[in-house]
Order: structure tokens, then sequence, then C-alpha cells
């Protein structure tokens, strides 16, 4: 796990979760930096990609780093909302998740996902194929849909559904922003998290900060982590 420190002089800080494959060097995540860094001293988490065990890979190491932090406000996108959903840390204040993976829509049936992801395999083999532009967001990059990941094994799959099947009850102050035409997290299951009165929709794919549009939600987003729910 890395995690690289943006300061421009800010007073707060804010921890953010990067999702599965990104990275800060891709400009569009280098972007949405740069805009939290106008508020914030930033704090960007660049999650391990094949992983066994999200405790032990993923909220664990995060949770570690948060505890030396004091008071923080939280952003999460994707895997990386998945993750913060698990931190319990006493120094959070408002918490924000783009687009975070809390269920799949995969088109097998669950009774086969499960027997896959029972096999005791951890080398990645199973394809995937759904991150491209289409998916990702419209200012997707050459380079960002170039190193995202390709496949997955079962062993990563099993830790997911146990991360999702296994989420604490979602906090008062949490908010989440996606978008209804996701094609790689189900949007569905921030429904079933969150009341709609702390749920707001963009237009765009998958990555809020790869998708047109983006200034005017990326100022909602930061407002939301600066005041919470009451900014929407």
């Amino acid at each position: 796990m890395q995690i690289r420190v943006y300061d421009e002089g800010a007073a707060k800080d804010c921890l953010f979760v990067l999702g599965w494959g990104n990275r800060c060097r891709h400009r569009n995540v280098q972007w949405l930096i740069d805009q939290l860094a106008t508020a914030y001293r930033v704090h960007a988490v660049e999650l391990p990609t094949h992983i066994t065990d999200y405790r032990r890979e993923w909220v664990g190491p995060v949770q570690e780093y948060a505890a030396d932090l004091g008071e923080f406000d939280l952003l999460g996108h994707s895997a990386g909302g998945l993750t913060a959903a698990h931190l319990d840390a006493d120094g959070i204040g408002n918490r924000v998740y783009l687009s975070p993976w809390w269920d799949s829509d995969f088109p097998v049936p669950g009774p086969v996902l499960d027997a896959i992801a029972s096999l005791p395999i951890t080398k990645p083999f199973i394809p995937i194929d759904t991150l491209d532009a289409d998916a990702i967001g419209d200012l997707a990059t050459a380079q960002q849909l170039a190193e995202a990941p390709s496949s997955v094994s079962p062993a990563f799959l099993r830790t997911v559904f146990r991360a999702q099947r296994s989420l604490p009850p979602a906090r008062d102050d949490a908010v989440a922003f996606c978008s209804l035409t996701d094609t790689v997290v189900d949007p569905r299951a921030v429904g079933e998290r969150l009341p709609a009165d702390r749920i707001r929709l963009y237009d765009g794919g998958h990555e809020l900060f790869s998708s047109s549009g983006r200034e005017h939600t990326a100022k909602t987003v930061i407002d939301t982590l600066q005041h919470g729910p009451d900014a929407l």
C-alpha cells in the first residue's frame, strides 16, 4: 500500500482512499487530488490490487494510518469506498463515498460466483473486461485504461464478497455520489444503505473524476466533505 501526502498549506486533513487500480500518477486522479488540495492536506491511499484478505491488506493498514491523523474527513472511491466504510476511528469527521463498491452486478448467477470464489486459487486468471472508457468515464486516459487490472483471482473475489457482506451500518453523516448507469459497481447497493437525501446522482461513468461535468460535482463533493450532508 502506498500513501502519498499533498500539502498545500491547508489546516484540515482528508484521507482519500482510491479505487481498485487507481494511482496518483493517473491524470484524472491527480485532477481530483488538486481540487481537494485547495481545502485539505490530502492523504491519498493507493490500495494493492491483488489481495486475499481485505482486513489485513486493505482495512488494517488504512486504519493504522488513520489512527495517527487526529481529526480528518474521509473520502473513498469504489474499492476505496468499500474499505472506508469499514474504518472506525475517533478522528473521522464527515464521510463521502464516490461510486462505492458495496455490491456488484455480475452477469453470472450468485451460486456460480460463490462456487468460483471458493476455489483455493490466489493467482489472477479470471478476465475483467468491463474497465473500458465507456464504463470508467469519457475523460479516461489511455494510461489509466492500459494500467487497469485485467483479471482477478478466486481469492480476491472471495475476500471482496466478505467485505461487502460484512459492511457495518452506514453512519448518519455518510453521503454518496453515484451514477445510475454505473456498470462497474451496483448503484442499487447505495440506495439500500443510504436514504435518498444523502445520495447525489451525477451523469457519467464509474469515475466521477473521469467524467465530463466533473467540475460542478467535485465542488459539491468538497462542500459535503467540509460541511456534511447539509451541503447537498
